[in-house]
């Protein structure tokens, strides 16, 4: 597949900031709202247990942000795939506005660093537990400014932040405020964030297999089947998978596939919205966003490539 170039540049003034998140919240409120009108948490057996169609698997690449060749592979992935960029990487905006560019079912979500039992390092931007609650509001904006077009928000880590429930309140009631959606990584099972969500009405999903745990071809495949196993007994599964060769070279492969399968690859968003029967992705979201995009290439002063090299 032919790469298309991309006139954006790394940095970008505060007020481009500014203007990306008054877009950003116009584009994104349909599915605070829902959940606003309906009085409940979205889960994703309830949206397909609703809406009557065969099984659905929601696939979602996490990690994203810092390999140029490896993040491209991902984004060129055929369908509805949805992406879970790391905030203040180098190569984050650039993969953003290229999913959205190439096709307007994928989704955007912020892979939100949060502290882990390991104490392992968090990288810039994360989420600690010794943050009070002015400070993890702080460095959670910076994140949303960090990231154009995400539609949603999931845990890099966060076994030890995503266990404490007022951590989890104050994390749902920033996303009620941008209508993001959550996804739940499910690093812990003591999750503290399904209850949170459900309180401050914020669609949520949940993760069900990781693709890659194990990153053998033999393996990743055995995850893919044991998916669309759970897709067909429950009516949609949610899978998370990174960015490693062994999975984009199975993914490349698997996801034509599909096609002919009785499985439907979709978004997160979409999974979330199959209650109403209604996609996120309307013709008025895709003319708003549409602006969005020229004014994120109209920032920019120097000409930049997707295809251009870059170490992991």
């Amino acid at each position: 597949m032919r790469c298309m170039p991309l006139s954006v540049c790394d940095l970008f003034t505060s007020e481009l900031f500014k203007q990306l998140a008054i877009m950003r919240r116009c584009l994104l409120s349909a599915i605070g709202l829902l959940a606003m009108l309906t009085g409940c948490v979205f889960t994703a057996a309830q949206a397909v247990a609703d809406s009557g169609n065969h099984s659905k698997l929601v696939i979602i690449i996490d990690d994203l942000g810092n390999n140029l060749e490896l993040g491209r592979r991902a984004v060129e992935l055929p369908g509805a795939l949805t992406y879970a960029i790391l905030p203040h990487t180098p190569l984050a905006k650039k993969l953003a506005f290229y999913a959205t560019q190439l096709d307007q079912r994928k989704d955007i979500i912020i892979h939100m660093p949060m502290a882990s039992v390991q104490n392992k390092r968090l990288g810039p931007g994360g989420l600690e537990t010794h943050h009070d609650q002015q400070a993890f509001v702080e460095t959670l904006h910076k994140a949303f400014a960090a990231i154009p077009f995400a539609s949603g928000l999931s845990n890099h880590m966060g076994s030890k932040l995503t266990a404490l429930p007022d951590r989890m309140d104050w994390l749902m009631a920033e996303l009620g405020k941008s209508e993001f959606y959550f996804v739940d990584s499910k690093t812990t099972g003591n999750s503290s964030a399904q209850n949170a969500a459900a309180t401050r009405k914020i669609p949520y999903l949940s993760r069900d297999i990781f693709l890659d745990h194990d990153p053998s071809p033999a393996a990743i495949d055995k995850a893919f089947n044991d998916a669309l196993q759970l897709a067909r007994q429950k009516g949609i599964a949610v899978v998370i998978g990174h960015p490693y060769t062994s999975t984009l070279d199975y993914l490349e492969k698997a996801l034509p596939q599909l096609a002919n399968s009785d499985v439907t690859l979709i978004s997160a968003g979409e999974a979330l919205l199959l209650q109403t029967k209604t996609r996120y992705k309307t013709a008025s979201h895709q003319q708003a966003l549409h602006k969005q995009h020229k004014v994120f290439a109209a920032s920019n002063n120097q000409a930049g490539s997707i295809t251009a090299q870059q170490s992991y």
